[in-house]
């Protein structure tokens, strides 16, 4: 990584809990959510066009569509939402397990086309159960995947489409997996980390082109990397103490851009961090890749 002295504010933007930034090679913007908001936002450089929609409940997770929609996990909804017209339509609820209170947490469309998406249990966060999911979401159907998750986090996939990697924010670990891009399988992979306090709890994840996974350390204000064979790689110090996801974009695919938080943030912190809750860009070494697109049938 190069040029970390030159990591800035990407826009103006100061949110609470900013997740998910997904480069949008099409509108040339990049796209985020704010959990505890309730609002989507995108923003492109080129021409400083600022969008952004409020919506009903938590908005934890977003991918792009084929049509040029975003797909959207909205509470325990998964919501089609088009950024040209404000247009919202439902696709499906996920139902909670054994109907405890709920909400989606983090996501990413698969290179098999499909929004996989994870369940964790709604209460405080110290005291939240294993009761997690993770989700396969088509356009047609909802298959269960996986169980006695606790706060499901860092889905991301290869370039190829050959490894899934994830992460249990709670749970402490980080997972390599191989991955059917065909049929949306996966193996039991296994488990390349167990962050120390000093890497911080596993949040948001993306891979570069060079198969690389970029975790973030959410308590400790760093990016943890780790090369395609699950090794650690790098470690980079944010400038802000809650990095919460990171994506490549920009044209050529080689800005970093985080996302961070800076929920329930004391008064002290605040003053010492105000751009928490921001999006910074960070010039890159390296070459990331195109999200995948739902297949919404467009």
């Amino acid at each position: 990584m190069r040029n970390l002295g030159q990591a800035e504010l990407f826009c103006d933007v100061i949110g609470t809990l900013a997740e998910s930034p997904v480069w949008d090679e099409r509108r040339q913007a990049l796209f985020w959510c704010d959990i505890v908001e309730k609002k989507l936002h995108s923003f492109a450089p080129s021409s400083r066009t600022y969008w952004t929609c409020t919506l009903a409940d938590t908005v934890s997770c977003l991918g792009l569509c084929e049509s040029g929609r975003l797909i959207v996990a909205c509470g325990m909804q998964i919501l089609l939402v088009d950024p040209e017209s404000d247009t919202v339509q439902t696709l499906v609820t996920i139902p909670a397990p054994d109907a405890l209170p709920c909400r989606l947490n983090d996501g990413r469309v698969g290179p098999d086309g499909a929004f996989w998406v994870g369940t964790m249990d709604g209460g405080p966060f110290s005291e939240i159960r294993p009761k997690g999911q993770l989700w396969r979401v088509t356009a047609n159907d909802i298959r269960l995947m996986e169980t006695g998750l606790t706060c499901p986090n860092g889905l991301a996939f290869s370039a190829d489409g050959s490894v899934m990697w994830h992460s249990d924010s709670v749970q402490q670990w980080i997972r390599r997996r191989r991955f059917d891009k065909e049929t949306g399988a996966f193996d039991d992979g296994r488990i390349i980390a167990r962050p120390t306090e000093e890497d911080g709890r596993p949040d948001g994840g993306c891979v570069d082109g060079a198969g690389r996974y970029w975790s973030a350390g959410v308590s400790a204000g760093v990016l943890n990397v780790y090369d395609d064979d699950g090794k650690p790689f790098n470690k980079i110090r944010m400038p802000v103490p809650h990095p919460t996801m990171s994506c490549f974009g920009g044209e050529d695919f080689r800005t970093l851009f985080v996302t961070s938080h800076g929920n329930k943030m004391s008064e002290e912190t605040r003053t010492r961090f105000p751009h928490s809750g921001g999006v910074w860009a960070i010039p890159a070494d390296v070459q990331g890749f195109p999200a995948f697109r739902f297949a919404d049938g467009a």
